[in-house]
């Protein structure tokens, strides 16, 4: 029997045009029936890494109207670090590295949807950048 996706990629510039500011990171908690129960971190049922929300902001004024804050799962060993802030401005901007939305029905009986990412990168920044340097970079001068 053939699977049914569930998770749709989509490019990060066809959903987000005037790209996304990171308003912050955060631990996914996983939900637990039992009130009692200890507080985890989900971890992602595929590969089992931690989960952790990122907070962003749609750069579309438009966006505003439908409520322009929106939030994208990333799976990771270690909590994902935002891209440097521009000189002055109070975000970063971010493009989230393959991104996908899965379409479900809420509570409401609307259909709504929620974003995935491998990573994010500064926006307009190269794939599969690295923030960090390596060492030999760091001696020559």
């Amino acid at each position: 029997m053939p699977v049914i996706p569930t998770r749709f990629v989509v490019e990060f510039g066809e959903v987000f045009p005037l790209g996304g500011f990171v308003l912050g990171v955060e631990p996914s908690m996983a939900f637990f029936d039992n009130p009692a129960a200890p507080k985890l971190q989900e971890r992602d049922k595929e590969s089992g890494q931690l989960v952790w929300i990122v907070r962003a902001l749609d750069a579309n004024e438009e966006a505003a109207r439908f409520g322009a804050e929106f939030k994208v799962k990333i799976a990771a060993d270690y909590q994902p670090v935002p891209p440097a802030k521009a000189n002055g401005f109070p975000f970063a901007a971010v493009e989230f590295e393959r991104l996908t939305i899965t379409p479900y029905a809420n509570n409401k009986g609307r259909i709504a949807h929620s974003f995935r990412a491998t990573g994010m990168r500064a926006l307009g920044g190269a794939r599969g950048s690295k923030s960090a340097v390596p060492a030999e970079q760091k001696t020559a001068a």
